[in-house]
């Protein structure tokens, strides 16, 4: 068995509490058999006996005293954790517990002090250690409540650090908990959110009746297996993203056509680097919902991502109708970015910031800087070295050309 196992320490089956008993016991017979085995030991010595058999002799007396009194301490130790912690130490009152262990510190003294009399002395007359003691009954129980004090006291604390560390974790469980829910909910609000949003692409084109409309329908199923499946893990490779990405602009280009050009560039150590999911798509949903769509003439978007010593960088740079930004913004700067993102960018900006603040907190910069004819996005976000466990990929992400 190994003591490192969380089972040895925390579970309540009948072979682990044994095994965590014993060795608690064993630890206090050992402790208190080299405590008071000196004085047998000097005792043998100074009669002539040679080193080994008085250590043998001396260690012998005191290990089977120790065993002796250990019902006596365990009087106190097992009326502290399994009689008052239960009653009283959550919801009190707390002065029936402090009467709770006078009153089991009276009784394992009285029990001490009777072993003492009936066992200990005759034992120790019998191997010849008796050492003169005064006080009688007093000192025996003053001894005995030394004694049980110090092994209640000790079992007292490592009860206490259980329940500590125990109360400790279901806390962190609940954070987790809420905090996996938090994220899960942001998520979940980007399906629907770019689902709608491409639907309405499709629906443009089979109003034309394009011949890329299977297409469309080809690239979607692709684009829903990403998310169905990939998606569930708490980080992707950054390659798949971004053959998503290229995914997701190639089908608003069947879209636009001639009307939107696009240019992206791909550099750096891309190969490697894990991140979250969909983290980067609500920033090129807000391009084209409130740039290309409500533009009458041309409209041209540039991306540029980068990543250097996992420093990620993503900058994307959008046109946008003036009258619109006029209407909406009124020369708001990028210090104000929220109420932007409020007016602008709807639930996609405020939902990829949330994720930000949940998923790297401390480790993003986001500015976002609304002009009279452009909008940019720069995301610079340090990424851990660690690689998350993955969850295995069903369903392959094919790159859509553009």
């Amino acid at each position: 068995m190994q003591l490192s196992n969380t089972n040895f320490i925390f579970s309540n089956q009948p072979r682990y509490r044994l095994a965590r008993h014993g060795l608690f016991w064993g630890v206090v017979q050992l402790y208190f058999t080299v405590l008071y085995g000196v004085f047998p030991i000097s005792y043998f010595l100074h009669r002539g006996y040679g080193k080994p058999e008085a250590f043998f002799l001396g260690f012998f007396s005191s290990g089977v005293s120790s065993l002796v009194f250990m019902p006596a301490h365990m009087v106190l130790s097992y009326g502290i954790i399994y009689v008052l912690f239960p009653r009283y130490l959550d919801k009190g009152p707390y002065w029936k517990m402090v009467v709770g262990v006078i009153l089991f510190s009276f009784l394992s003294a009285s029990a001490s002090a009777l072993l003492s009399t009936s066992v200990v002395a005759p034992l120790h007359a019998w191997l010849g250690t008796s050492r003169a003691r005064g006080g009688g009954l007093t000192y025996l129980l003053m001894a005995g409540l030394r004694g049980g004090i110090t092994v209640g006291g000790f079992a007292a604390a490592i009860k206490l650090v259980k329940i500590w560390y125990l109360k400790e974790q279901a806390y962190r469980q609940i954070e987790k908990e809420k905090f996996n829910a938090e994220l899960q909910l942001l998520k979940s609000q980007i399906h629907p959110h770019f689902l709608f949003n491409t639907l309405n692409n499709l629906y443009a084109l089979t109003l034309r009746k394009s011949e890329q409309s299977p297409a469309v329908v080809l690239k979607l199923s692709q684009l829903l297996s990403y998310m169905l499946y990939d998606c569930n893990a708490s980080e992707v490779p950054l390659e798949k993203e971004i053959a998503f990405i290229r995914n997701y602009i190639g089908l608003e280009q069947l879209r636009y056509g001639s009307r939107l050009d696009v240019s992206m560039n791909f550099h750096g150590d891309l190969k490697g680097i894990q991140m979250a999911p969909l983290l980067l798509i609500p920033f090129l949903e807000n391009a084209f919902k409130h740039g290309t769509s409500e533009q009458l003439e041309q409209a041209w978007i540039f991306l540029d991502l980068s990543v250097d010593d996992h420093v990620l960088t993503f900058k994307l740079v959008n046109s946008r109708d003036a009258d619109t930004a006029a209407s909406t913004e009124g020369g708001v700067t990028s210090v104000e970015a929220t109420s932007v993102e409020a007016t602008v960018g709807g639930i996609g900006l405020q939902n990829v910031r949330k994720r930000l603040e949940l998923l790297y907190p401390g480790r993003y910069e986001l500015k976002i800087q609304p002009e009279e004819e452009t909008f940019l996005v720069d995301l610079t976000l340090r990424l851990p070295r660690e690689l998350a466990v993955l969850k295995p990929n069903k369903m392959p992400v094919a790159e859509m050309p553009v």
